[in-house]
């Protein structure tokens, strides 16, 4: 069955060490437009929380990528098509060779997460094992069945969340002053009161994270 995972790696044996030493502040997320130029990987990276202005020197001193182009930068957000190093570039190539993918990354504090998606969890061990072999530092942060993620709707909510708050929200939960309540709720539910509760929590971090977090740092201006 096919897994996914997140890999944890030091840029120093991936990419980009020299930028993500300068300040924790600073995140990088590949977006989904690679392309191969002269036969090397080219990526646009989305950088936030630094100075544009300081981001490009960083960039030209990094030995790991070459030929950094500017396609947008605004206050302390930019992005950059960078042509990675050989040596990168063959890190990145184990994914296709053992036939996994990356399916997202986010580098931070000289640290990269990657999230990999694995025809099955040998696949995944060829991998980790090609790393040790290699004497590339990395940790396996977790390894999740396909089959045991459940289906998330919009904005990441899992059905049953949607369904809560929906359901809260019509019940008129949120009003002012309310209509309803949690015992309420819960017994409509035919769940109790606590999962009720918690099933209304993670909706919300789930709303916060994936439309005020995610939009303060990854929505596009173009």
């Amino acid at each position: 069955m096919s897994s996914v995972a997140t890999l944890r790696v030091p840029a120093s044996v991936f990419v980009l060490e020299e930028v993500l030493s300068r300040t924790s502040a600073l995140e990088v997320w590949p977006l989904r437009s690679i392309q191969v130029d002269r036969g090397t990987m080219a990526p646009l990276l989305w950088f936030h929380g630094a100075d544009p202005t300081s981001v490009e020197p960083w960039l030209r001193e990094d030995p790991s990528i070459s030929d950094p182009s500017c396609f947008f930068s605004s206050k302390n957000r930019s992005v950059y098509r960078v042509h990675l190093n050989p040596a990168t570039d063959e890190f990145m190539r184990i994914f296709v060779d053992d036939q996994l993918s990356v399916v997202g990354a986010h580098g931070q504090d000289g640290e990269w997460a990657l999230r990999v998606l694995a025809e099955d969890r040998d696949a995944l061990g060829t991998l980790t094992d090609v790393w040790r072999r290699a004497g590339l530092t990395h940790t396996v942060e977790s390894v999740v069945d396909c089959g045991d993620i459940s289906c998330p709707t919009r904005f990441g909510l899992t059905e049953a969340q949607h369904h809560t708050l929906m359901t809260a929200f019509n019940e008129g939960y949120y009003s002012v002053p309310r209509k309803t309540n949690i015992n309420e709720l819960a017994n409509r539910f035919g769940i109790s009161h606590q999962a009720t509760s918690q099933r209304l929590r993670r909706g919300h971090e789930r709303l916060v994270q994936n439309t005020l977090l995610e939009c303060s740092t990854m929505e596009f201006p173009f």
